[in-house]
């Protein structure tokens, strides 16, 4: 799940041994069954991130 971080500069590391670097205002991927980002969560430094709708593919024009 995708959550916004607004705490102070911060190193998790998960349970698949992963390390992740939290910064404030990142938008970041974390499990939502993991204690640590439960923690976080109750303690108002990750909020949910609404779904991201696909990038639009832009066609760049090239003059010749």
């Amino acid at each position: 799940m995708l959550y916004r971080y607004t705490g102070p500069l911060t190193a998790i590391t998960l349970p698949d041994g992963r390390e992740v670097l939290l910064q404030p205002g990142s938008t970041v991927d974390l499990p939502e069954d993991n204690p640590v980002v439960a923690t976080l969560a109750a303690l108002d430094r990750l909020a949910p991130e609404p779904a991201a709708s696909a990038p639009r593919k832009t066609k760049t024009e090239t003059k010749e």
